[in-house]
């Protein structure tokens, strides 16, 4: 009997360092994965619209079905990463756009295939679809 203890003990403590380890290697992946994505540009410009009203606030069939006021307000913000330039569009029923968007100010976003998010103290969740790409750097770079 105590010669089998000694060996898995061993063994035992084999097994832990594997199962510890095989855990590390799946936290770093999960990060890594979280963290796909994350790009940091520079916001070159800020252009302000006033809809009359998306497509989705009409009242159906029924034009009473309407609101009363129709203000809407959409902002195209182009931002500039690397050599590419991206501008996406943000819309919102209010007149207001968060200060981090302004020209020549950096930021952090995740950046999919049509959509960047922001994660934003304000606004954590904040989205903006992708109408345009642009490559902003010649063809010698």
């Amino acid at each position: 009997m105590r010669r089998l203890l000694p060996g898995f003990a061993s063994r035992g403590t084999l097994a832990l360092c594997v199962i510890l380890s095989a855990a590390a290697t799946a936290v770093r992946a999960y990060a890594a994965q979280e963290n796909r994505g994350v790009v940091t540009g520079t916001v070159i410009s800020v252009r302000k619209f006033r809809e009359q009203s998306p497509h989705y606030t009409l009242g159906g069939s029924n034009p009473s079905d309407a609101p009363l006021t129709s203000r809407y307000y959409a902002f195209e913000v182009a931002i500039r990463v690397g050599c590419e330039v991206y501008v996406g569009r943000y819309q919102t029923p209010f007149d207001y756009l968060p200060s981090v968007f302004t020209a020549e100010r950096v930021v952090s976003f995740r950046l999919n295939r049509h959509v960047m998010h922001f994660d934003l103290e304000s606004n954590p969740d904040l989205r903006m679809g992708i109408v345009h790409r642009s490559q902003a750097c010649g063809a010698n770079r």
